[in-house]
């Protein structure tokens, strides 16, 4: 199967719709620890305006945006429109004036160059098609002496909440892996990300590795955090016949 980026492009826009609450249940608290450490690397200050892209239902522009009052602002971006509304509503519940989402490819940011004091992408580059492209994007609005953070997963014997059952996928179903197609672990070799960003023109990279613990009571309970918080497993089990899927799901148990 050959790897078409418009078409992956397009579940994936179904798919996080369809998932963003599910994404923010299960995931919420784990990607608010990611968002945190991505905060304090950009140490934001009042006045500031700031991109969120890839933003999902706002968990990093949520926390951003009170650190920008009175005057700055946050703007968040995502490719799923489920994702953008379910972020709206969380502000307008959190009665904050100063962010705003909007439908958006991380590949092709409606935005004028120099837009932005700060673009934060809490693990929302790795799924996009073409890695270059967005890159170039978050560097183009980005103002002069600008800072941009950017999470991602690990290698995967540090990222065993994706890990175990990406293995178990590959062991029962290796043709569900597309060639070419992003995957999670893109970045985590040691050197990955740093290079991506030299590449795209940033200076000034710092890397840091952290270490966020999940509890899970069981593997039921695993296999419905994983599958609320990944978009991206349930594309590859779409490609899956559903008795491997139980198998797959009988490893996780």
């Amino acid at each position: 199967m050959a790897f078409d980026p418009q078409q992956y492009k397009h579940v994936e826009r179904e798919v996080y719709s369809t998932t963003a609450a599910t994404y923010d249940k299960y995931g919420g608290e784990t990607f608010r620890l990611y968002a945190r450490r991505l905060l304090d690397g950009v140490r934001l200050k009042p006045g500031q305006h700031v991109l969120d892209v890839a933003c999902g239902p706002g968990t990093a522009s949520l926390l951003a945006a009170p650190l920008v009052v009175p005057d700055g602002s946050v703007v968040g971006i995502d490719l799923a429109p489920g994702m953008v509304e379910l972020a709206r509503k969380k502000a307008e519940e959190a009665r904050l004036s100063n962010v705003t989402f909007r439908e958006a490819d991380a590949e092709n940011v409606p935005f004028p160059d120099d837009s932005f004091d700060a673009v934060l992408c809490n693990h929302g580059l790795v799924p996009t098609t073409d890695r270059v492209k967005a890159l170039g994007e978050m560097r183009r609005v980005l103002k002069r002496g600008g800072c941009i953070a950017i999470s991602a997963w690990s290698t995967p014997e540090r990222s065993l909440t994706i890990s175990i059952v990406a293995k178990t996928i590959r062991d029962h179903f290796p043709t569900a892996i597309v060639p070419g197609a992003p995957m999670w672990f893109d970045f985590g070799p040691e050197g990955a990300l740093e290079k991506a960003l030299s590449d795209a023109g940033f200076d000034g990279i710092r890397a840091a590795r952290h270490t966020i613990v999940q509890n899970m009571r069981d593997g039921e309970q695993y296999w419905e955090s994983i599958l609320g918080i990944s978009g991206r497993l349930q594309m590859l089990l779409q490609n899956i016949p559903p008795d491997i899927t139980s198998a797959i799901k009988s490893k996780q148990m």
